[in-house]
């Protein structure tokens, strides 16, 4: 990545999250957000069909208010969407928002913002996430349905595998390092998962350690 980005996986248990902007975009942002999240408020002078759906069937605690930004509204949220369709007002809310030390994401101008979203991928219990030029927004949802493609079938059942024969391990008190994932990979024990024959998964699995 060029600039100053760092990819990182944020922990939004318990957070409350701040949608400002009602559109297209906020329900993009509002529905990647994970079920552990605190709530989320809604401020925008309208509201589209399409967010009070969202906000109805969410898990986590949701409000809505029809009226414009207010500096009072980021007095208890932990992350911030700029997700308005006039780039003056989200890059105020930006300024204000860094200013009290709050994640925000400014979806007009991504160099203003403090986060961005990234493209994710998941699969089996892998999570990948792709990030790109910003300007280029759809690049990076064209590569994650890529990587998507090439992740096996059977990524999952290798994950429980690997708990289970490391454990073994572990408890044995061999191969602590762990597995040589590279090796892996290229070894035949996704063929011999998708025959059935774990026995010969896990033979091979512990064949792979560091």
């Amino acid at each position: 990545m060029d600039g100053g980005d760092y990819l990182v996986s944020l922990n939004l248990a318990a957070v409350k999250v701040l949608v400002v902007g009602a559109g297209k975009v906020a329900a993009r942002k509002i529905r990647g957000l994970p079920a552990s999240i605190s709530g989320v408020t809604v401020v925008s002078p309208e509201i589209s069909k399409e967010i009070v759906e969202l906000l109805i069937r969410a898990d986590w605690e949701a409000h809505y208010a029809l009226r414009s930004f207010e500096e009072s509204d980021l007095s208890e949220c932990g992350i911030v969407f700029a997700a308005t369709s006039d780039p003056d007002v989200n890059s105020n809310i930006a300024r204000i928002a860094k200013e009290r030390g709050i994640l925000v994401n400014n979806v007009s101008e991504p160099f203003q913002s403090s986060f961005s979203n990234v493209a994710l991928v998941n699969k089996g219990g892998i999570s990948v996430g792709v990030s790109s030029n910003p300007k280029v927004p759809g690049f990076s949802k064209a590569i994650s349905k890529l990587i998507e493609e090439m992740l096996p079938e059977d990524i999952d059942k290798l994950l429980v595998l690997a708990v289970a024969v490391r454990s073994k391990a572990l408890s044995s008190g061999h191969w602590a390092a762990g597995l040589d994932w590279e090796k892996v990979l290229h070894s035949r024990v996704f063929e011999y998962i998708r025959l059935g024959d774990f026995s010969r998964a896990e033979e091979s699995l512990a064949e792979c350690h560091l």
